[in-house]
């Protein structure tokens, strides 16, 4: 494990598609749909097969020159072609390594392997695109010995003491990919596709034929727009299926592992050192049959990956379920049932909040489609009806040294903090709220590379009062 050491040379294909992954679409564009009357066409293909050649050179350079290797209680990576980089971690302040196992990986038999460290400054503090199993195994295992100065036989009994705490089922995956709400997301990467043939696509066309279809009458528009429901609901589905097969979390000693993936293997480490809250959403399709999604709040992480310092630990299950595994897991957080709810008066004010927005927009709807925008006035119910849900949603409570409060915005969020993790806590009273004798509550801990939290609108004054003495070394008067 001393010797220096090689990234696999598929990483030299990684190093290529990051490079070109941004550039793609306008490059296909050129190519196949590019005209030849301009007389720039040809330094244009020149130019594009010279940039390609030079990506070529430059990923099969960086795999060549990037090296690895321990020394002296140091993970040390070297890498650069013009410019040589130095970068030497040093064992203690390695927070978590996390496998993946992507499609590319498995045959080979390799994982990537992401190294996060206290204080990483957006960015994990390093990755090793496609190593040995194998050899990531013994680099995690070498480095987690040394760094807490244990021996092979405390390893042993380390592993022997591996409990898995949750597994999810098969129909709670296939309650998840039924209700995870993924149909914006898979909507908004087509829309980020599309937009990069921006200058190819008629709009002008697509435009006519849509008032011919809207002209056709209600139920060929209404049919249209089921159908792309379901395909991007079928997608949805797919895609949520293959990222959360076979999730599973066990805690080792003073660590929690997650495992997932069918296609695409992930395993992240989470240190219980560096949770800060527990997340507990439910979007409206799982509230009515109780359930909800139950997410860790966790210090560090990278700018460009969320999903480290906001961790899932259980997709979808049943509350009471829910309640007895963080008894299991973080046994000093506890979900409570009964909060205090926004008084009666502020149930119009929540009602209101939202509303307004749909003057302008019943109005240029109107203005814009006629009689199609009579549609908009619905808005005028909907908003209404959800600012009350709001009002349902919200609430707080402290007992002992924990903080929860509730609110909604898509989903009903609970979060549930520990007094000592608790970043910055915000009373607010905005000028209405004064003659109401009411006031805003936000809370924040620290997560990834800034903060998450939230804010309870319109509670009481005097309550606000008693959770801003609880968290405060003096009172407020």
């Amino acid at each position: 494990m001393f010797e220096q050491k090689k990234l696999h040379p598929i990483t030299i294909l990684y190093n290529i598609f990051r490079q070109l992954k941004e550039i793609i679409f306008p490059v296909i564009a050129i190519f196949v749909f590019g005209g030849t009357s301009s007389k720039w066409d040809f330094f244009y293909h020149v130019g594009l097969i010279v940039f390609s050649i030079f990506v070529l050179v430059g990923g099969v350079l960086s795999w060549f020159f990037f090296r690895y290797y321990l020394h002296q209680g140091e993970l040390r990576i070297e890498n650069g072609v013009f410019v040589k980089k130095k970068r030497f971690i040093p064992f203690e302040r390695i927070q978590s390594i996390d496998f993946t196992e992507g499609i590319l990986h498995r045959p080979f038999g390799l994982v990537k392997v992401k190294i996060e460290t206290a204080g990483g400054a957006g960015e994990a503090e390093a990755v090793l695109t496609a190593i040995h199993m194998k050899d990531a195994i013994k680099l995690r295992d070498y480095i987690n010995k040394h760094k807490n100065q244990k021996n092979d036989l405390e390893d042993e009994i380390l592993e022997e003491n591996k409990q898995e705490l949750y597994k999810i089922t098969t129909k709670e995956l296939l309650i998840l990919a039924t209700t995870s709400g993924g149909i914006g997301v898979v909507f908004s990467a087509l829309i980020a596709v599309i937009s990069q043939f921006d200058d190819l696509i008629p709009y002008k066309k697509i435009f006519r034929e849509f008032q011919h279809v809207v002209s056709s009458g209600m139920v060929v528009l209404t049919s249209i727009v089921f159908i792309l429901f379901i395909l991007l609901w079928i997608v949805s589905f797919l895609i949520t299926v293959l990222k959360y097969a076979n999730f599973t979390i066990a805690k080792i000693e003073n660590d929690l592992v997650v495992s997932r993936g069918l296609l695409e293997k992930k395993q992240i480490t989470i240190p219980l050192s560096r949770i800060q809250a527990v997340r507990i959403r439910e979007n409206i399709l799982r509230q009515p049959f109780g359930l909800a999604a139950v997410y860790l709040e966790s210090a560090g992480g990278s700018l460009n990956d969320n999903e480290a310092s906001s961790m899932v630990i259980m997709p979808v299950s049943k509350k009471v379920k829910i309640k007895k595994l963080l008894l299991e897991i973080l046994p000093d957080y506890e979900l409570v049932d009964d909060l205090h709810a926004p008084p009666k008066k502020a149930r119009f004010r929540y009602m209101l909040r939202d509303s307004w927005i749909a003057v302008p927009i019943a109005g240029l709807s109107f203005y814009y489609f006629h009689l199609w925008g009579i549609i908009s006035i619905v808005l005028f119910v909907l908003l209404p009806s959800w600012g009350y849900l709001k009002y349902r949603a919200a609430g707080w409570g402290v007992t002992n040294k924990q903080l929860t409060i509730s609110f909604r915005h898509l989903e009903k969020t609970t979060l549930i903090m520990k007094k000592n993790r608790i970043q910055a806590l915000d009373y607010k009273e905005g000028f209405w709220q004064r003659g109401a004798g009411l006031a805003s509550l936000s809370c924040l801990v620290a997560s990834g590379i800034g903060g998450s939290g939230g804010t309870v609108y319109d509670l009481r004054k005097e309550e606000i009062d008693k959770v801003y003495n609880w968290y405060s070394y003096s009172v407020k008067k």
